[in-house]
């Protein structure tokens, strides 16, 4: 969840608070329990928002590693097809948590762009740098 929108989540709850509890007063329960139910409400709201934008994040990358392999399948021998909106196929796994498979990822890249001609020093570090994570880990 951004700033903005933590800002606006206290400012609704500041402005709605002393409402809900006044009509909780009214229903018959005391201040303190409505005052507990609102932020009880105010919390739950938050978490469901938060695990919410997770999960769709989670499915938007997902979708992004799809679209990639997919474009691969059409043109292997390309290196700019293992990027999507500047996005490049291992970082998105890596993003996900799916360390081998960013490995293997980068490792055809640098060989499709060693084949394009292109320099592979940057993909060199990442790779021995996933490599040593990936031993140091096992």
């Amino acid at each position: 969840m951004s700033y903005a929108a933590l800002l606006a989540l206290l400012a609704a709850l500041t402005f709605t608070m002393p409402f809900l509890v006044d009509l909780a007063e009214r229903a018959g329960l005391p201040r303190g329990y409505g005052i507990v139910t609102t932020l009880t409400a105010a919390v739950f709201a938050l978490a469901w928002i938060a695990v919410r934008s997770r999960v769709q994040r989670r499915h938007e990358i997902e979708a992004r590693i799809q679209a990639i392999r997919e474009r691969l399948r059409e043109r292997p021998y390309d290196p700019k097809t293992f990027y999507l909106h500047g996005d490049h196929l291992g970082d998105l796994l890596l993003t996900l948590g799916r360390t081998e498979e960013a490995l293997r990822a980068f490792e055809n890249y640098k060989r499709v762009s060693e084949q394009a001609g292109s320099d592979t020093t940057a993909v060199d570090k990442i790779i021995a740098r996933l490599r040593r994570d990936l031993h140091t880990s096992a």
